[in-house]
């Protein structure tokens, strides 16, 4: 189910992380106080989630500040928020993500190969949370909000 406003909010409060606008607890405030039933929004806010320190108060500068991996992945995912395009990425349930760690030691890598491929946790051609880079492609000809970004 396809939500504008949770999708707007969502982009809005990852800008204003990014550009020093809210610190890394407002942002995190932010994130969860978002309800939506669409799939994009706790799928990038999980993603967003790993771009900061939820134990100590600081805003996105000096060594604060993301790598240009991360960088590249929080755009597209804005850049996705913004587009009309749908969610197509499987849900991914909370008992494999609590449990995976788990599998992987206990045998050694090998357990995990099945079910990643599954729930499609590899992103070889770095386009996510988009599918293909069509429509990457068509959200970028139609930009929203990151036309001077990206």
């Amino acid at each position: 189910m396809f939500d504008r406003q949770a999708r707007n909010s969502l982009a809005e409060a990852a800008r204003h992380y990014l550009t020093g606008l809210s610190s890394n607890f407002e942002f995190d405030d932010r994130m969860f106080r978002i309800r939506s039933r669409d799939l994009a929004v706790p799928a990038i806010r999980s993603q967003f989630w790993l771009i900061y320190d939820d134990l100590r108060k600081h805003k996105h500068e000096k060594e604060w500040r993301i790598s240009d991996q991360q960088r590249e992945i929080v755009l597209r995912a804005i850049l996705f928020l913004k587009s009309d395009i749908e969610y197509t990425w499987p849900v991914i349930p909370a008992w494999y993500l609590a449990i995976r760690p788990f599998i992987w030691v206990l045998t050694l890598g090998y357990g995990v190969c099945a079910l990643d491929r599954k729930y499609e946790l590899q992103d070889p051609a770095n386009v996510w949370p988009f599918r293909h880079r069509g429509e990457i492609n068509a959200a970028k000809n139609r930009p929203r909000y990151l036309a001077a970004v990206v």
